[in-house]
Formats: C-alpha cells, structure tokens, sequence
C-alpha cells in the first residue's frame, strides 16, 4: 500500500466527517424550515376558525404578520446555516490541503533519505485509517438518513450535501487565494517602498560625497596656490637679500 493511498483514506475519512457535519447543518435548517410551516399552518387554522368573531381583514392582516415574522426566521435560519458551512468548508479544505502537504513531503523525505520507511508505516497504520474510513461511512449514512427523516421527503441527501461542501471548499479557496495575493501585493509594495527609499539614500549620500570630494579638491587648490606664493614670495626675498649682500660686497 503507497502513501498515496493513505494519504487517499485521510482525505476519504475528512471528506466523510464534512459531509456528516453538513448534514447536521442541514438537518438543523430543514427541521427548522418544517416546524416553521407547521407552526405558519397551525396558525392559519386557528385564525380561520375563529372567522364568526373576526373581520376578514383582521385575518388577512394576523396571516400576513404571522408570514412576515416566518420570512425573517427563515432568512435568519439560512444566513446561519450557511455560514456554519462556510466554516466547515473552510476546515475541510485546510484539512486536505494539510494531508497533500504532509505526504508529499513525506515522500519526499524518504526517498532523499532512503529510508523506506513510509512502506512499513502504511501496513502498520492502514488498518486503523480503514477502520476510522468505515466508522466516518456510517456516520455519514446516518447523518443522511436524519436529514431524510427530518425534511419529511425524498432527497438525494449525499449529492446535496457534496454539492454543497463542494461550493464551500471552493469559496474558502477563492479567499485563500485572495488573501495570498493580497499579502503578496502588500509585500511588493514594501518592497518596491524600501527599494526606492534605498534608491534616495543611496543618491543623497552620492550627493554627499561627490560635494565632499568638490570641496577637497577645493581645498587642495587652495592650499596649492598659497603654498605656490609663499614658494614665489620666499624666493624674492632671498634674491633681495642676495642682491644686497652682492651690492655690500661690492661697495666694500
């Protein structure tokens, strides 16, 4: 047996529980929707046997109240239901996500190692991922069977409730993928931010250097032609101080 078959099994067995967690979520939503007619019928009768003592506008106006009043509890009930299904589609998707991530790495692992030990792992841990495979079946059949009983009809209860796990893993994707672009966006943006920083300290300190290197040179200059006219005085006045010598020496 391969990892990828156990991997197959763990992802059977959380495929199983959401489909069971989704047919409770329905069964909540159904049996509600159904007390609510009851209730809405009941009612109904009442008003209309008591017509001798109430106008007919009073009945219709108690009916249309009583309607009302059962339009939001019903909208209440699926906005509910429908966000406890988000959420389980939510875990089931990591869920996956998780086992797929785990066993490739896994394999991965053992055959850069060579250890070979993922074989002896599944025959050991085969057995117990079948058992728990067959316990989240009947679980899911009886869950099933609940929602039947509950909704009072006939209904092809595990494709309504992949369908429906379906669209929520593919919503919850849809947001993870949103949200990784997102942070990815935000990232770019940092770091083009920081690039363009770097870009103008990089050319402040140019700047910076380039007039520190002017003003040496500057500098250099200046000190070149004093020491060249200090040069130029020093000579003249030793040829003065020649010449007079010369002059003196003559004279005497």
């Amino acid at each position: 047996m391969s990892t990828k078959n156990l991997s197959t099994v763990a992802a059977e067995v959380i495929e199983a529980y959401g489909i069971t967690a989704t047919n409770v979520i329905n069964t909540y939503r159904f049996g509600g929707e159904r007390v609510l007619g009851f209730f809405d019928q009941r009612f109904a009768s009442v008003v209309n046997r008591g017509a001798s003592a109430l106008s007919k506008g009073t009945r219709s106006s108690l009916t249309d109240n009583q309607q009302r009043v059962s339009g939001f509890y019903v909208k209440g009930l699926r906005l509910g239901t429908d966000r406890a299904q988000s959420a389980v589609g939510v875990a089931v998707d990591l869920a996956t996500k998780g086992v797929s991530l785990v066993a490739s790495n896994a394999t991965r692992l053992d055959r850069s190692a060579k250890l070979n030990a993922l074989d002896k792992l599944n025959r050991l841990a085969m057995p117990a991922a079948t058992l728990l495979s067959n316990v989240a079946e009947r679980l899911e059949e009886g869950s099933g069977e609940l929602v039947k009983r509950v909704s009072g009809k006939p209904m092809p209860v595990k494709a309504v409730a992949t369908r429906k796990l379906n669209a929520s893993k593919r919503k919850a994707a849809t947001t993870r993928k949103k949200v990784t672009k997102d942070i990815t966006k935000a990232a770019t943006q940092q770091m083009d931010k920081a690039v363009a920083t770097r870009k103008q300290v990089t050319k402040a300190a140019t700047q910076q250097v380039n007039k520190v290197v002017a003003t040496r040179k500057q500098v250099t200059k200046r000190v070149s032609k004093v020491v060249a006219d200090t040069a130029t005085q020093t000579s003249n006045a030793a040829r003065r101080v020649a010449h007079k010598a010369e002059v003196a020496a003559n004279v005497a």
